[in-house]
């Protein structure tokens, strides 16, 4: 099947082809333009960093912290292209396999490592990159990926079924490794025919199987890496730097005391003659508290800043040199919640609910989201090409609503009742934590207070707990929370992508840490359960399977391990001094996002503005 084509918008999803893995990281990315966490780097407190976002003076520390960052580009400005990006505790791994072992956001991820397929959703198409197609056997058991024969990793070795074989194995041999859950439940076997054609043979027939070749959300599920380095390491501690991959950058440098990676165009692209990109070099570095970040940007020192969107109204037209673009992202935001809570609340679907009853989408929607974005009535983001999996019925019966009484009713119903002022359930008042993986202040937390707000309100006490970064992976994957405040990823081909998340056979304890998207949320609803494993072997895009995709919606919204709370738009700042080319309104010619894998063909498309 080969798959380089437009594709339609009924077949199109405005999201991810892929399961979205690592989604939730790359979210805390840009999803909070305001400062993830620079308190962990410049030891300095919380309140003062904060009041530095807030635009007050003061923390001597965070100004030290900023000053290393200001202007220090140790490559020729205008060959270079510079974006700012998260808070980042990894500089010397690049291993996509095991927790913390790689930043793929700062630019590994858009410049080093390619994927077989690209969904560009925004025109419409899938792009095939290091394969050239796919096929399945009638029943679907069966698939065979054709690779690009002209394709090679950085050092010239030739990119082959080898390497595809290789990687298939070491997830299969290791299904605590990222992207090991599907391949450890689909393949049988794996064979390279040719090599240039690799044959799988899996254990039940799986439609979706090309997703996990598939670059969507921000990446793909299953990351191929070299035979002839990964054969002698291992893969559980093997830093991969420099990292070895096929794309059009490799790592130039790292600069841990200027929070930044340094990619230069590789001399050994395999693709130049068809894809060469403009600038020299790419800096990623991470950003600054907004002030700075301001100035920075208006002095031409980085050419995609880190902001807020009052920040970047702010800047309107008293600097020429810079563009807006508005993204509509494919995740809304999202509450999580641990069904192996200690409360015991979320241990049943009206408890799950209630919390649902607590959030006040259109309050988040109107005053904490900037611009503004609608409430979600759904699990996904609200495009057209979605609708063909709402149903206004089931809508209807499970409303994505705002009510503090239904709340107190599921709460009193559950045995969940008063005592003065607060509610115990089991004996033991109800007293929760909920992370979340971005700053005090920024809009995930806020949600977070929001929520802790309407809690308080029928007996509840919710404590949130700002974890940027590393700690929020480490606690949300040893489910050591009893619910979250993030966003809600996933949907993308279709809405099983989502539902996936909550499988059973992903179930681990709590205090066992999970693979990335593996069911950190500790489900084990058997209806939701079963219905997604019924969904994992039919085809979405067969009209005839409509009915069964209504099933999962019902059980879904029904169940509610997590749930939406609001659509997402992320407002982008181009300068235009430097570089020119970028998506606008009438040329959307790809993914804007900068810690999506597609950036990759942004950074292809730029011109020099002739500045110097």
């Amino acid at each position: 099947m080969k798959i380089d084509r437009p594709i339609t918008r009924r077949a199109l999803i405005t999201g991810a082809a892929g399961l979205a893995g690592g989604a939730f990281a790359a979210r805390g990315l840009a999803a909070n333009s305001s400062g993830i966490g620079a308190s962990i780097f410049c030891n300095c407190p919380t309140d003062d960093y904060a009041a530095l976002r807030a635009g007050q003076r003061g923390g001597p520390t965070l100004l030290r912290y900023a000053s290393l960052q200001a202007a220090n580009i140790p490559t020729p400005r205008e060959q270079t292209l510079v974006f700012s990006q998260s808070t980042n505790q990894v500089w010397d791994s690049f291993n996509p396999y095991i927790p913390n072992g790689e930043a793929y956001q700062y630019g590994v991820n858009q410049t080093c490592r390619e994927g077989m397929f690209y969904v560009n959703f925004v025109q419409g198409k899938v792009i095939n990159w290091l394969a050239t197609g796919y096929k399945y056997n009638p029943d679907f058991t069966e698939f065979t990926l054709s690779l690009n024969p002209a394709a090679t990793w950085s050092d010239g070795q030739p990119y082959t079924s080898d390497d595809v074989v290789f990687s298939i194995n070491l997830l299969k041999d290791n299904p605590n490794y990222t992207g090991a859950d599907q391949v450890g439940a689909y393949v049988d076997t794996v064979t390279g025919t040719d090599p240039h054609t690799v044959d799988f043979k899996l254990t039940t027939p799986n439609p979706r199987f090309h997703y996990l070749f598939t670059i969507g959300i921000v990446n793909e599920p299953v990351r191929v890496v070299p035979k002839h380095i990964w054969e002698s390491q291992d893969a559980g501690t093997f830093k991969n730097n420099p990292p070895i991959y096929t794309g059009p950058y490799v790592l130039d440098q790292t600069i841990p005391a200027q929070f930044m990676q340094v990619w230069k165009k590789s001399p050994n692209y395999w693709n130049k003659a068809n894809f060469d990109p403009k600038p020299e070099y790419v800096i990623v570095r991470q950003f600054l508290p907004p002030d700075a970040e301001v100035q920075e940007f208006t002095n031409g020192n980085v050419d995609i800043p880190t902001l807020p969107y009052l920040n970047m109204q702010a800047i309107g037209d008293s600097y020429k040199n810079w563009q807006e673009f508005d993204f509509a992202d494919p995740c809304p935001r999202g509450i999580w919640l641990n069904q192996d809570s200690p409360s015991g609340l979320f241990q049943t679907a009206d408890g799950r609910r209630a919390l649902s009853y607590l959030v006040d989408r259109d309050t988040i929607g109107s005053t904490i989201w900037s611009p503004a974005t609608p409430a979600a009535q759904y699990p996904w983001a609200s495009y057209s090409i979605n609708d063909r999996w709402t149903n206004s019925d089931i809508q209807a019966q499970y409303p994505l609503a705002f009510d503090l009484d239904k709340a107190g009713q599921l709460l009193d119903g559950l045995g969940a009742t008063k005592n003065g002022d607060k509610r115990q359930l089991n004996g033991k008042d109800l007293s929760l934590t909920m992370i979340t993986p971005v700053n005090v202040g920024d809009p995930e937390y806020q949600i977070g207070t929001l929520v802790a707000d309407n809690a308080k309100k029928v007996g509840i006490d919710i404590q949130v707990k700002a974890l940027p970064g590393t700690p929020f992976i480490d606690a949300y994957s040893l489910g050591d929370y009893d619910l979250t405040s993030h966003w809600l990823c996933g949907v993308a081909l279709d809405p099983n992508q989502l539902y996936g998340k909550f499988l059973q056979r992903q179930y681990k304890p709590v205090g066992t840490r999970t693979p990335q998207d593996n069911n950190e949320t500790r489900t084990q609803i058997p209806e939701l359960n079963d219905i997604a494993l019924k969904l994992e072997q039919v085809n979405p895009d067969d009209p005839a399977n409509k009915a069964l995709f209504d099933q999962g919606l019902e059980a879904f919204m029904k169940n509610l391990p997590a749930m939406p709370s609001i659509q997402t738009t992320y407002p982008f700042a181009f300068g235009t001094q430097y570089w020119t080319n970028w998506p606008t309104a009438d040329n959307d010619y790809n993914i804007a996002a900068n810690w999506w894998a597609q950036f990759m063909f942004v950074i292809g498309a730029l011109t020099p503005a002739g500045s110097s």
